[in-house]
């Protein structure tokens, strides 16, 4: 009779087959650190590929909705703003260097009043900005990103003694939500695709331009005064995961853990019961000692 080699143990296998079979499906203790695990990579699938930002498809559902009393109230605001520069020219159209334009470099190097100073200025929301641009036109914003471009471009006529504005095209991360800002003050020696600046500015308009690969392209315009190198964020292991979403994490990543020992500290402690085969006794018939003498 030939012998079959004994079966290698598996006890990843083996605990995935006793642990469901020990509970309902998924309803059991297996399974629900099966399905905490599976919670824990599709978070972290997210987290990677939207770098902690909101999906756009999600949060074009989640946006919200205009009020038209604002709207039109904002639409009046800023017609007497700069002498109406903030609608000169309308948006969607091209760089170009209008009475407006012209009057909004003056105001930036205008002498600043006390009053005119924004201490913390909000940060600049560019979704809004593409859905309904007079509702943030014209406001002191705060935006930060990767230097994609940057050039001087010379006036047509000198404001004072500014001859050219800075074109700057900041991006995210991955390329996208792009802006452009024009600058009055020769920003530092910046390296493109390397560089993060931040930067305090007024919200202009929507400007739409040609890109390299011919595909015309609106954008947000803002304008400011100076721009400035940001400060390096430190890396970590969790690269660039803000705070929340790193609590977030550890916390699932602990209820994980939690489960795992828990089962398997139940199965040590329950009384194992190893089926035994009945031991056999061969008997040879012996001759009697009756018949011998």
């Amino acid at each position: 009779m030939v012998r079959r080699p004994p079966r290698r143990s598996r006890p990843f296998a083996s605990f995935v087959t006793a642990g469901l079979s020990g509970g309902a499906g998924f309803a059991g203790s297996a399974g629900r650190i099966y399905g905490l695990a599976l919670l824990l990579l599709v978070m972290l699938f997210f987290m990677v590929t939207f770098r902690g930002k909101v999906p756009r498809a999600i949060e074009k559902v989640f946006q919200e909705p205009v009020d038209e009393a604002v709207l039109e109230g904002k639409r009046k605001k800023l017609a007497t703003l700069v002498g109406g520069a903030y609608l000169d020219p309308a948006d969607g159209a091209g760089f170009a260097q209008t009475p407006g334009y012209r009057r909004l470099i003056q105001m930036l190097i205008d002498h600043v009043r006390p009053g005119d100073v924004v201490e913390n200025p909000p940060l600049f929301n560019r979704e809004l900005a593409m859905r309904a641009p007079d509702l943030q036109r014209g406001e002191v914003v705060k935006l930060r990103g990767l230097v994609a471009g940057y050039w001087a471009e010379k006036l047509d006529n000198p404001v004072f003694q500014v001859d050219a504005m800075w074109h700057t095209f900041l991006a995210d991360y991955d390329g996208t939500d792009g802006v452009v800002v024009d600058v009055v003050d020769r920003p530092p020696a910046l390296t493109i695709q390397r560089d993060t600046v931040e930067v305090v500015a007024h919200f202009y308009r929507l400007v739409s331009y040609k890109a390299q690969n011919g595909n015309v392209l609106k954008i947000p315009y803002l304008i400011a005064r100076e721009l400035r190198l940001a400060p390096e964020e430190p890396h970590s292991a969790f690269g660039s995961m803000d705070p929340a979403s790193l609590i977030l994490v550890l916390a699932l990543s602990a209820m994980v853990a939690f489960g795992v020992i828990r089962v398997v500290s139940a199965r040590a402690r329950r009384p194992t019961v190893q089926w035994r085969a009945p031991h056999l006794h061969s008997h040879t018939s012996q001759p009697s000692s009756e018949g011998q003498h």
